[in-house]
């Protein structure tokens, strides 16, 4: 991965003793943004960087591709992240986003390496031996990822939290506040969605596959130099410096896309809200509008040929009611059925 200009970050002297490690996302996100603290995002980088790098590394088989996005999606935290509503959700918050900066990078790379096939070629004896061999645990942890990008997220925190985490389920439900047989039941429920989920794609797995394959080690430690780049990218641009001058050229122009692809979706959300809300309102005031002429008509029986003005009505209680010509209108439609005319008793023919 190519880097950005190698600078010095002047790094605040501690007033304070603190232990970083013990405390909450929430907690880092405040230090860093409210008193730019980078040893507070440095913290963020290290607990959840085998996360983001264990995504970006399943997806992508260059290592300097994984180390893009990698980057890219610490640098769309650096931009989104002050803005969280559940910093206690920032896990899958980051699972989220570089799962699909992954995706941007290998979508990326495809194109960069269309031009070089040619048309027609014949798939090589390698491609056609790995469609028919066995899928290794990366490739299957790479499906999972996906699978678990479509979950609702009710269901993907805990899958994320306790299996691409590490954490016990204690430690979850304390970190979302929730009761901890809350998190056994929400992940004994993931465990089946996404065995049904692989059924569909032709993978029969068990639910307890599911979990071997989530417990077995990944490949996705970082290197030191990676998390002390990212950090420093990371504190530049917090104190406004462009991203093309902090990282690679292609991790910049990966987070500045996931960026304005957040954007664009938050412009198009609130407008939409508001044109549903403006729907519901004007179905509301048709409804009360009707409603009062629908409960007067429902006090009538009209027949199939009857004038819709009322005038061949009949009630549907006997109660007599009043009506002009001094007859009443349980007598009026007597007659009328009577003489065989439209018109109420006492009028004139």
């Amino acid at each position: 991965m190519s880097r950005g200009p190698a600078v010095t970050v002047p790094q605040s002297a501690p007033s304070e003793v603190i232990d970083w490690k013990a405390l909450s996302d929430r907690e880092l996100l405040g230090r860093f943004f409210g008193n730019k603290e980078d040893t507070a995002f440095s913290t963020l980088v290290e607990r959840h960087g085998p996360l983001v790098f264990g995504v970006c590394r399943r997806i992508l088989n260059d290592a300097n591709d994984a180390e893009d996005a990698f980057q890219a999606t610490f640098l769309v935290l650096v931009r989104k992240g002050a803005t969280l509503r559940d910093p206690e959700r920032l896990a899958s918050w980051l699972f989220g986003v570089a799962y699909r900066t992954a995706r941007k990078v290998r979508a990326k790379a495809a194109l960069r390496t269309k031009s070089e096939r040619q048309a027609g070629e014949m798939p090589s004896k390698s491609d056609a031996d790995k469609s028919n061999r066995d899928m290794t645990y990366e490739e299957l942890q790479a499906v999972l990822d996906e699978e678990i990008s479509k979950l609702p997220e009710k269901y993907a925190l805990p899958l994320v939290l306790c299996y691409l985490e590490g954490k016990t389920n204690a430690q979850a439900a304390a970190q979302l506040g929730w009761p901890e047989g809350s998190i056994s039941r929400r992940l004994s429920r993931a465990r089946e969605l996404l065995r049904s989920r692989l059924a569909r794609r032709g993978m029969a797995m068990s639910v307890a596959l599911i979990a071997a394959v989530f417990a077995k080690p990944s490949s996705s430690a970082v290197s030191r130099e990676l998390l002390v780049t990212t950090t420093r990218a990371a504190t530049l641009a917090a104190e406004g410096a462009a991203l093309e001058e902090v990282t690679s050229p292609t991790a910049a122009k990966i987070a500045l896309e996931m960026l304005a692809g957040m954007s664009a979706a938050k412009r198009f959300a609130v407008p939409t809200a508001i044109i549903i809300a403006s729907v519901l309102a004007i179905l509301t005031v048709a409804l009360l509008d009707v409603s009062p002429s629908a409960y007067a008509a429902g006090l009538f029986k009209f027949a199939r040929s009857a004038d819709v003005h009322g005038l061949t009505t009949t009630p549907t209680s006997t109660q007599s009611i009043a009506v002009p010509g001094g007859s009443s209108a349980a007598e009026g439609g007597a007659c009328g059925s009577a003489c065989g005319t439209a018109a109420p008793c006492g009028s004139a023919p």
